[in-house]
């Protein structure tokens, strides 16, 4: 049976902004004798985000890649979101959208008629790195804005990158004025979660509404998929590789997904990555020197060690297109060899 009124959270963020990490502290905060949900959504079509995350009991993950969840009528959230509550059974649920999703639409239809005796949606945080506003180009992109307009709340996160460097009430003068008005928190990786903040979220989602969601094709209520349906599985080539891209809302993407067979040489491989130019990287690579997670923003990098993976996968976001043929030549090139010992 299908647990109801399960307390429902949508992360929603721009690219890189932090949304991961904020969802790894929170995870660390859950009481250990509850189960927690999280639904993690990727522009690109790979799926790395999901792997960054702890693995372990009280904790379920679903991975759905490829865009944004509001997409196609909606069926990849629908889908998700009932498979993923009819499996974990939690007294929590975590939605992470990609940072280029429409999070309008996913609220509308998670505050649907459709959800409405299953969900139970509490406030909603957009995760913001105060630095970006400084760059006209997030201000004038409508999905930005959009994550911003339909937060209940801002999370104002790598705080310890920011707090000394930049004027902070400047910057955020430049917020439209209703995005100023919502409550503000602070928030450094490693540090413990304000209670104010969790407070906050705790809150149920004011729902002036619940929407019916109509079929485009006979404009009939849909009812929730059942948990039997089924998203496609990708197969690996014959040389253990499956590659993946997009182009959407100016962004193209471009991921790999490598077997264990495959084994990388890690002073190669990050010499290499240093060389390539995108606006986004995130790895999670199996070396010859351990498990290396990857997660690189602009010239902002972070390199952490994992304990396990089961593949290696890497993909790069870019606002500019990018050789993919060339890409997977060099990262064959940098593959673990006898000779780098």
């Amino acid at each position: 049976m299908i647990q109801a009124n399960i307390p429902t959270h949508v992360i929603t963020g721009f690219l890189g902004a932090g949304k991961t990490t904020f969802i790894q502290a929170l995870l660390q905060a859950k009481p250990t004798n509850e189960t927690w949900a999280v639904l993690v959504n990727e522009f690109g079509e790979i799926g790395i985000d999901a792997e960054l995350l702890p693995q372990t009991e009280g904790i379920v993950i679903r991975e759905v890649a490829g865009g944004c969840l509001c997409c196609a009528a909606g069926v990849p959230l629908q889908v998700a979101v009932t498979q993923l509550v009819a499996k974990a059974k939690p007294q929590r649920l975590l939605i992470e959208p990609t940072g280029l999703g429409h999070p309008q639409q996913i609220l509308r239809l998670l505050s649907s008629a459709q959800f409405a005796h299953i969900l139970s949606l509490r406030g909603s945080c957009c995760v913001l790195d105060p630095r970006k506003l400084a760059d006209a180009k997030y201000l004038e992109h409508d999905t930005f804005l959009q994550q911003l307009h339909s937060s209940d709340l801002l999370l104002l996160s790598k705080a310890d990158l920011w707090r000394d460097a930049v004027n902070l009430p400047e910057l955020l003068a430049k917020l439209p004025v209703a995005v100023q008005q919502k409550p503000q928190f602070h928030w450094s990786r490693g540090d413990a979660i304000p209670a104010a903040l969790m407070t906050a979220m705790a809150q149920p989602r004011a729902v002036a509404s619940r929407p019916n969601m109509m079929s485009a094709a006979n404009g009939l209520l849909q009812p929730p998929l059942s948990d039997e349906a089924v998203l496609p599985e990708d197969e690996y080539d014959a040389q253990g590789i499956i590659f993946k891209q997009q182009h959407s809302d100016g962004y193209y993407s471009y991921g790999w997904r490598f077997d264990a067979n495959w084994v990388f040489a890690c002073d190669a491989l990050f010499a290499w990555l240093a060389s390539v130019n995108s606006e986004r990287l995130k790895a999670v690579m199996i070396t010859d020197e351990g498990i290396a997670a990857i997660n690189r923003l602009g010239q902002e990098q972070t390199v952490t060690e994992l304990d396990d993976a089961m593949e290696s996968r890497i993909e790069f976001i870019s606002q500019t297109a990018l050789d993919a043929d060339a890409l997977q030549h060099a990262l064959g090139l940098c593959r673990w060899q006898e000779d780098y010992r």
